[in-house]
């Protein structure tokens, strides 16, 4: 996606430990225009696969997931990282890592809002070490649905997430790939 590659070479920042900013168009203060447009190359990505719900954990992915939902015509579900009295007590649940966050949580959505027979696209913002996709493809499993696949707009191709996810067996688009940083520089992978 030629858009999204010439705003994170124009805008994105490196931060320590290589970690890329985009959150002054993607996650934070969000470009909705340029969201929805993620949200129909993905969508259009998974075109001609069956697919019931798009699933994000928060609170990054939900924008992206939200306008992939959108384009799919299907509901936008997240993982909520805390327990509140605003959630159903009978959730499915799994541990998750955050390298970028340096801490562990509990992802949960409510048993009402995935079935047995759901083919579910798991959607994220950045895809890096991929542990928050292994997380939504337990809670997946544990309800007995399918997951279709997983898109995310940027990849992180100097980390594992992908690689791990593709052995899986796992279907997983993502609109742009970062390659490497080099001396602060975000490289871009050649499509």
């Amino acid at each position: 996606m030629e858009e999204l590659k010439k705003r994170i070479l124009k805008e994105a920042e490196v931060g320590e430990g290589d970690i890329i900013r985009v959150d002054m168009f993607l996650n934070h203060c969000m470009d909705v225009a340029l969201l929805e447009r993620i949200g129909k190359a993905l969508a259009k990505r998974f075109k001609g696969e069956r697919v019931d719900k798009v699933l994000t954990v928060e609170a990054s992915g939900i924008a992206v997931a939200c306008f992939t939902a959108l384009a799919l015509g299907v509901p936008a579900v997240y993982a909520k990282k805390f327990q509140t009295g605003y959630i159903d007590p009978d959730v499915y649940a799994a541990e998750v890592h955050s390298f970028s966050m340096e801490k562990s949580y509990t992802i949960r959505v409510s048993r009402r809002y995935l079935e047995p027979d759901d083919r579910v696209l798991l959607v994220d913002d950045i895809l890096a070490s991929g542990q928050a996709i292994l997380g939504l493809l337990e809670i997946v499993s544990r309800a007995g649905a399918e997951a279709v696949g997983v898109g995310v707009a940027i990849e992180k191709a100097t980390k594992d997430g992908g690689e791990v996810l593709r052995r899986m067996g796992l279907r997983v688009e993502s609109l742009v790939k970062v390659e490497r940083i080099e001396d602060g520089h975000i490289i871009l992978g050649e499509d």
